[in-house]
């Protein structure tokens, strides 16, 4: 319920119910027994609708920061990767190879394999042993000086990193509002609805207007919430934009030392 699509039909649907309502209490109600219960209406109609309100605004609120939080993750995971790259370079002829390699083949896992099951909300396993092949990969170091010793703790602490905004990821994939928000949220709106029904009006049109206006707001709000409470799928879903600026980007890299290696060698 998170498309372009699904905002329509949830529009459609909210005010087919509200003008619905709405006809049947003018229908059936006579608009003198509206008119005297229309002090005890409006105070409902302000508790309850500024109760409904505060609850969504705030649902509404910590789904966006929930978003947030998955931007944050995914781009820090690449920078992460990024970085064991980077200083690999610095390692010996096997390591550097074999680290830049896994991190090029972690990366394809991410975008190719792992964003589109984030984005059916499926469980993950692929992407774990590219991972897993990268942690040994760089724990399997053996520095020949102090140098690659403390390049190999660098890259160690970037792994760290990695994992902890990986799993970050992952979990706020699979992770969603539970069915029992959902219902507490639906039976807010419905009954929102029904008490607009108790203002009387001798224009039922523009009356019927305003209903259909206040149910499209409600609707939009609902679907905002469902949008943004599923951060890589729907309308509003995140892009691998950084792995795959990543892959362009620096992934293409030669895997040679670097070129200023032998300023470090002693003078013969």
């Amino acid at each position: 319920m998170n498309t372009v699509a699904d905002a329509l039909v949830l529009i459609l649907i909210f005010v087919a119910i509200a003008l619905v309502g709405q006809y049947c209490v003018n229908r059936f109600v006579a608009r003198e027994v509206l008119e005297v219960h229309h002090s005890a209406g409006e105070a409902m109609m302000g508790v309850v609708g500024t109760l409904f309100s505060v609850l969504l605004g705030f649902m509404v609120a910590g789904a966006m920061e929930k978003y947030h939080d998955a931007q944050i993750h995914g781009e820090l995971e690449a920078s992460n990767v990024a970085s064991v790259f980077r200083v690999a370079r610095g390692l010996s002829d096997i390591d550097r190879p074999r680290i830049r390699q896994i991190c090029r083949e972690y990366v394809d896992d991410v975008i190719d394999n792992e964003w589109p099951k984030m984005e059916k909300r499926v469980k993950i396993n692929h992407g774990w042993v590219t991972y897993q092949k990268l942690w040994e990969s760089v724990v399997s170091v053996v520095p020949e000086n102090d140098r690659q010793s403390n390049l190999q703790q660098g890259i160690i602490a970037s792994m760290q990193s990695l994992g902890e905004n990986r799993r970050a990821r992952i979990l706020l994939a699979q992770k969603g509002m539970p069915p029992a928000l959902w219902g507490v949220i639906g039976f807010g709106a419905l009954i929102t609805l029904a008490l607009s029904y108790i203002f009387a009006s001798q224009f039922p049109k523009i009356q019927g207007f305003m209903t259909t206006l206040v149910a499209t707001a409600l609707a939009l709000n609902i679907w905002l919430l469902a949008a943004y409470s599923h951060p890589y799928s729907g309308e509003l879903k995140i892009e691998p934009t950084m792995f795959r600026l990543l892959k362009e980007s620096v992934l293409t890299a030669p895997d040679g030392p670097s070129r200023y290696l032998h300023d470090l060698k002693p003078a013969q």
